[in-house]
């Protein structure tokens, strides 16, 4: 099938091609971003394609992102895939708003190109968001590939660095084996839930070209009312740290958390100090104190059982079909939109459905217009321009009582 064209006089041009064996009406896309290894990629999108490792109705978005030429061969050979060429690397966040803009499934993975799934992986991140509709975001657990653990979710500290729970612990550790809230998790086999990335308006293109993107969006969805979640039987292999060098990479984390702090800085101040290597009491206070904030938000969520699982007498429950259930839950919170409405002349505004029930959570936001001495207004979240919010035309502030502990 040949390459579609499009072309923007703002942006570079790109090109879509949708193979022929491309579900018309998918109900779950994996998006995987491609930079110069295309071998990787092939890897990655065998492990999806084993025999039951995604569940029918699956698509496969692929964004060449900047790419040579002569990796993206092996690329265009793959019928089942929708890939999209850059000519230059737009970075990660803008390469995944990309592979979403282009992708049709109301449930969206975003998967590293140097990462495999093990089985069952994908039903498992399904089944785990399809069992409340206020969980926007779920992550996997993460191994290297010498199994040992690199992420059972992640921690949020006051300066905007962050630590990977878990990270370093020996192979087939059973540490940190049950599902929980947490502050956020890596876009490495990270779901999405459509509903939940049209609220926030996809990844901030200023963490460019890698990191703190994933911080940033789970923060967002967060100040929405949404859950975020951890689910260990959701496992990922990868290998890490495979687009860019030790030293470029400390760069791009120094100057992205500087931005994340700039963006977030009164959220952040009610997150805890940094903790050192040797405290790791520190660090599990923060993983209890995610879980305990998460019930104050959500009356359903079971602090007391320190995973942050709905209690038995509220959770939905999960058909054998974990995508039937998703889709059932889809239809009970079709039509109710998060919205901005402002709460008088303080300017500061609430998220709630489009019926007008508080949203889950009740997290207030204030948020000004560029230039504005005057709140926006009652307006549909994800009707103020992404492309405004990620200019910096558009800021948002979290005032949520529930989150002063």
């Amino acid at each position: 099938m040949a390459m579609a064209g499009e072309s923007d006089t703002a942006a570079p041009s790109r090109a879509v091609r949708r193979g022929g064996l491309v579900p018309e009406a998918p109900r779950l896309s994996v998006c995987i971003l491609v930079l110069d290894n295309a071998v990787l990629a092939v890897a990655c999108l065998d492990a999806l394609r084993r025999p039951g490792a995604c569940p029918p109705g699956t698509e496969f978005v692929v964004v060449a992102n900047g790419t040579p030429s002569e990796q993206r061969e092996a690329l265009v050979a793959h019928d089942d895939v929708v890939l999209v060429v850059n000519e230059v690397n737009l970075g990660f966040a803008a390469g995944c708003n990309q592979a979403v803009s282009v992708a049709r499934a109301p449930l969206l993975v975003f998967l590293n190109d140097d990462s495999t799934v093990e089985d069952g992986c994908i039903d498992a991140l399904v089944a785990a968001v399809a069992a409340d509709p206020a969980i926007g975001a779920v992550g996997a657990r993460i191994l290297s590939g010498d199994g040992s653990l690199q992420e059972a979710g992640s921690v949020i500290w006051r300066d905007g660095s962050t630590t990977h729970v878990g990270e370093g612990l020996a192979p087939g550790s059973a540490a940190y084996d049950e599902p929980r809230d947490v502050d956020y998790a890596s876009a490495n086999g990270l779901l999405v839930t459509r509903r939940a990335w049209d609220a926030v308006g996809g990844f901030d293109e200023r963490f460019y070209p890698a990191y703190f993107e994933d911080v940033d969006l789970c923060l967002a969805l967060v100040a929405c009312g949404f859950r975020v979640r951890y689910e260990p039987a959701a496992r990922v292999v990868h290998l890490g740290s495979q687009s860019t060098t030790g030293v470029y990479r400390v760069f791009l984390l120094t100057r992205n958390q500087s931005l994340l702090v700039e963006k977030w800085d009164g959220v952040l101040d009610r997150f805890e100090v940094p903790h050192t290597k040797d405290s790791g009491a520190k660090l599990e206070a923060a993983v209890r104190r995610a879980v305990s904030r998460a019930a104050a938000r959500h009356p359903l969520v079971d602090a007391g059982a320190g995973s942050g699982s709905p209690s038995a007498s509220g959770a939905s429950p999960v058909a054998a079909d974990p995508l039937g259930a998703a889709d059932a839950l889809a239809v009970r919170v079709r039509g109710r939109p998060p919205r901005l409405a402002t709460s008088g002349a303080s300017g500061g505004s609430v998220c709630a459905g489009g019926s007008g029930a508080p949203w889950p959570g009740g997290a207030r936001v204030a948020h000004r217009a560029e230039g504005s001495a005057q709140s926006a207004g009652a307006v549909p979240l994800r009707s103020l321009s992404a492309a405004a919010w990620r200019r910096g035309r558009v800021t948002f502030q979290l005032v949520d009582p529930f989150m002063r502990s």
